[in-house]
């Protein structure tokens, strides 16, 4: 069985310029139901799966806040997203379960001939979010795409243009001085693009293109692809190499314009760079756990004690 059902009617190859949506099977594959989502986070190390929550239909500058549930297995995880707040996320779960790893591939492989990409390296987390929850405006420097299998999502996708997301705050993101978060500003919003998902349906936008996710009013499940390619791994070389001749020469050099003869150089540069001299900082840390996740609690949240949110917490935006 093909896992991409159909493209759509539009060229697959578009994908590496544009937002493409299309068609998938991952759920005919029975990985996804309750009760196997439930084995997934069992089998998978309790630090490795993600659990956070976030004010409900979240504004798009508001983070989200880390939890744990060291005490429950995966069905009590699965109705926790189900009646509460939650996003729980085993993470790398379809490179490092063996079951999964066999979809992961196959679809990799699928994705990549018809989009006509040389995928390079790839990794993808399983996304289990309750009604209303969302993610923050962000960026990721990997080539990224969604693809959607339970449930109701709209993800607006923002434009890679320096007014939305500059070359300073790229590079800070790849020189691990700051996480994916970019700075945000309400007239950003008649930019974005807004594409709503229904299960079955899969999504991918350009490289370096901001974005953020609102839920619908259910459960929902997807996977989140991150994915590296030759343009990928030459066009972040260039803006590795260039933060750092920003930051220790005082050098004010311009990425985007880099033409595309040289980025093999600044690749090879990024890379003795930090083999040689790697960051001296590195916020790729734990986040502080401010809850608990229990199933008697409102909203499935216990927030230990001084963590408790501010009033405007169950406001929606």
């Amino acid at each position: 069985m093909n896992l991409i059902a159909d493209w759509n009617g539009v060229d697959p190859r578009k994908a590496k310029t544009e937002i493409v949506r299309f068609n998938h099977r991952l759920a005919e594959t029975g990985l996804f139901t309750d009760e196997a989502l439930a084995r997934l986070i069992d089998e998978t190390p309790r630090e490795e799966v993600t659990i956070c929550t976030m004010q409900p239909c979240p504004p798009a500058d508001v983070r989200w806040i880390a939890g744990n549930a060291k005490d429950l297995d995966g069905a009590a995880l699965i109705e926790a997203a189900k009646r509460g707040r939650l996003w729980v996320s085993p993470r790398n779960a379809m490179t490092k379960h063996p079951t999964y790893r066999k979809v992961f591939d196959q679809l990799m492989g699928e994705f990549g001939k018809a989009a006509g990409m040389r995928i390079l390296s790839a990794d993808a987390s399983v996304l289990i979010s309750s009604a209303d929850m969302g993610i923050f405006f962000h960026v990721d420097p990997a080539e990224t795409m969604l693809w959607h299998i339970r449930g109701t999502k709209t993800l607006l996708v923002y434009p890679p243009r320096e007014d939305i997301v500059t070359e300073q705050a790229l590079e800070a993101i790849l020189l691990k001085e700051t996480l994916s978060d970019l700075p945000w500003r309400p007239d950003m919003e008649k930019e974005a693009v807004a594409v709503t998902l229904k299960g079955g349906e899969a999504v991918s936008w350009p490289i370096h293109s901001p974005h953020r996710v609102l839920n619908g009013a259910d459960l929902n499940v997807s996977m989140s692809v991150e994915f590296s390619t030759p343009r990928s791994m030459l066009t972040n070389g260039v803006f590795y190499t260039n933060g750092i001749l920003r930051r220790r020469l005082g050098m004010n050099p311009q990425t985007r314009g880099t033409p595309g003869v040289l980025k093999p150089a600044y690749w090879a540069a990024a890379r003795a760079i930090k083999a040689l001299a790697p960051p001296k900082t590195n916020v790729e840390r734990a986040h502080v756990r401010m809850f608990d996740v229990d199933l008697s609690a409102p909203w499935c949240i216990r927030w230990r004690r001084g963590c408790e949110p501010s009033a405007d917490w169950n406001k929606a935006a």
